[in-house]
Parts: C-alpha cells; structure tokens; sequence
C-alpha cells in the first residue's frame, strides 16, 4: 500500500530553506516550492510571496493549506495578507523554533510538549544565543526560572528572593544566595561575550555598555517575554479563542489553538 508522503512548501532564502528542509526531511517531511495535493503548511518570508500575494494566499485557504508567514516587524504586512495568513510570526526568531511550533498548532507536539517544557526548551535557545556558557550554573538556572515563571498566573508579580530562589535552589540542591550570585555571573559572561546586536533584541537600547546590564530579574523576565512570543499556549489567546468559538459556534482545542485564517491578531 502506497503511503503519501507529507510536504511543506517554503518560499525562504537559501540558507534558512536549507535548515529548514534538513530539519523536516529528518521528520519525514518533504520540501518543495510550489503548492502540491500533498502540501501539508506553507512557510514563507514577507518579501519572498508573489507579487499577487492576497490571490496566491486565498489559493492555498481554499486549498485548506494552512499559511505560516515571516514578517519583519508589526504593521508591515498589507492588510489582506495579514487577513489571508494563519499565523504570523515576527522576527528576531530562531528558525527550529518556529518549525516546531507549527509541527505542534498542527497536532505533532513529539515528546517535547507541555508548556513548561516548551519555555524551557526555548529559554536555552536563547540563552546560547546570548552566550551563556552551558556549562554554568547559570544556564540551568535561568533556563529552569523561565519554566517555573510559566506556572504562575501572573508572572511579573514573582518575587526572586522569597519564591524563585528558594524554588531554584531546592531543585538544584543549592541555596538562595547561591543561586543569585550564579546567575549574576550568567548576566555578566552574557555583557561579555555576546553580539550587541543580540543584547539590543532582547534589552533594548539600553544594551549599550556594562552601566546598562540588566539586573537578575530583569535579564529573567527579558528572556521569559522574548520565547513567549514563540508558544502557542498563551492564556490570554487560549481565552479568546475559546470566547470566539463560542460566539462562532466553533470547536477550539483545550490548548487554544485553532486556525482562524479570517481573524487579523
């Protein structure tokens, strides 16, 4: 019995195409640069779409191609492409983390799922982008803060000595000041090493020398806010899609995910 094979279009620069493919093909995935019967999702760069880029995207819903677009910032997008796309993602972002998103809004989560995972996962991508060592404390704590800042309702309102490092350091064995003065050095090795460019993503302008170094908590809650943007299990989302549906007489997931290609974000 022949099997179909499954296949993703990506309209991509050379080098991101080429990640991008070694990456699906080594999940049975298949890469091409047209839409085929067998196309599963379409990613694709802003700039990259056709010029017709409203027909080509009303194509692929009516298709039941689910579109997944790259855009350099909010407000770029014309408003009709906006509307034709599934969901939008803005960049700085890291490539294998969109793919994985997208495999999971399409229901193939792997064994990576769960939404502490998932920030965990991602706060060490993130965190090799700005140059932690992985080999210091720091990383596992950082990375583990991000996941533990995930079970709570109101992240912000976390305080660091009185609930985040006495949490840190009884999973790690280790004690309270401990935990502050390792991440300490994480903040500083990052300030040392990594691309100001990176710092600017991530802290903004005031990334400029060692008087704009953020603090503990605010390199953590910098780091929680920017992979959060990568996850589809935002609360405030999973809440309005679901208060959608029910106007809509829709059916959403439990996680709140749903492909709405006819709501703007």
């Amino acid at each position: 019995m022949k099997t179909e094979t499954k296949r993703a279009c990506l309209l991509l620069r050379a080098a991101d195409r080429q990640r991008a493919a070694e990456y699906l093909s080594n999940r049975g995935v298949a890469v091409t640069e047209k839409l085929e019967p067998e196309t599963e999702f379409l990613l694709a760069e802003e700039e990259l779409l056709p010029r017709s880029a409203t027909g080509f995207l009303d194509s692929c819903r009516l298709r039941g191609v689910p579109v997944f677009l790259l855009a350099e910032r909010e407000g770029s997008l014309a408003p009709g492409t906006l509307a034709a796309a599934t969901f939008v993602f803005y960049k700085p972002l890291i490539l294998e983390l969109v793919l994985r998103r997208i495999a999971l809004l399409l229901g193939e989560a792997g064994d990576e799922g769960g939404r502490q995972g998932w920030f965990t996962l991602q706060a060490q991508c993130s965190l090799d982008a700005l140059c932690v060592p992985r080999h210091l404390l720091a990383f596992r704590y950082f990375s583990d803060g991000v996941g533990l800042l995930t079970q709570r309702r109101y992240p912000s309102r976390v305080k660091l000595m009185q609930e985040l490092y006495p949490a840190l350091s009884q999973r790690h064995r280790s004690s309270p000041v401990m935990v502050d003065r390792a991440m300490r050095h994480g903040v500083e090795s990052c300030w040392r090493l990594a691309d100001k460019g990176v710092q600017r993503q991530y802290f903004g302008y005031s990334a400029q020398d060692k008087q704009g170094m953020p603090t503990n908590g605010e390199f953590l809650f910098a780091l929680y806010e920017h992979v959060k943007q990568l996850l589809p299990y935002d609360q405030g989302r999973a809440d309005f899609l679901r208060e959608l549906s029910r106007i809509n007489g829709r059916d959403v997931g439990a996680d709140g995910c749903h492909f709405l290609s006819d709501v703007v974000y």
